[in-house]
């Protein structure tokens, strides 16, 4: 029985150059994308802006309009409430904006300037860890069966396009234990509006209760 060496020899010898091309556009795609990015992150470095000049989009909250309550400290079933109650009035009076999403650090220093690159930041962890605080107390409430409370602190986390989908998940729960329908079309039709990191998981959620109506 013959064996053909220089075939499979040819063939394995095609094959490593055919690798070696695709390997070499490979990494030249991704030299191009490090050197791109390094100039970008370079540019970004020596841009600064006058902070007053910036185009910031500033959340105000409205405090009169949350149920904030005197709650009994001694009862244990509340303890969970006052806490998260206490922190939404800590973090209610903080400077707050909410930038387009996803920026990364680059781009908040192209659009801002580097010298507002802290402050910029400070400020969107005010209004992100605010709707956090938000959407933990309005839960609690649920929890206890305080369902007028949560929605009305659901709605002020709305208001302001908090982007944590379960925000929009509850408010649609409290809508279909009141069978109303029509809210859940006005809720959706803000979740479009919107920019949210899971519009479509909260969008497909809403359709699903529309369709159980």
């Amino acid at each position: 029985m013959k064996i053909y060496i220089f075939p499979i020899f040819t063939i394995s010898v095609i094959l490593i150059l055919i690798a070696r091309v695709f390997l070499k556009k490979a990494t030249t795609g991704f030299d191009e994308s490090v050197e791109e990015f390094m100039q970008k992150e370079e540019e970004a470095n020596y841009t600064t802006k006058n902070f007053e000049e910036l185009d910031l989009k500033y959340i105000y909250t409205n405090k009169d309009i949350l149920p904030f309550k005197e709650y009994d400290e001694a009862d244990i079933n509340l303890k969970n409430v006052i806490k998260k109650q206490s922190l939404v009035l800590r973090k209610i009076e903080l400077e707050m904006i909410k930038l387009p999403l996803g920026l990364n650090n680059t781009d908040l220093k192209l659009n801002y300037g580097i010298n507002n690159f802290d402050k910029i930041t400070i400020l969107e962890q005010h209004y992100n860890s605010f709707i956090r605080a938000l959407f933990e107390w309005a839960e609690v409430l649920y929890d206890i069966n305080e369902k007028e409370d949560c929605e009305v602190i659901l709605a002020e986390a709305i208001r302001l396009e908090g982007d944590i989908s379960h925000i929009y998940i509850l408010m649609c729960e409290i809508y279909f234990e009141q069978n109303n329908k029509e809210k859940i079309i006005q809720l959706k039709n803000l979740v479009e509006s919107y920019e949210l990191s899971l519009k479509d998981k909260i969008i497909n959620f809403l359709d699903e209760k529309i369709n159980l109506m």
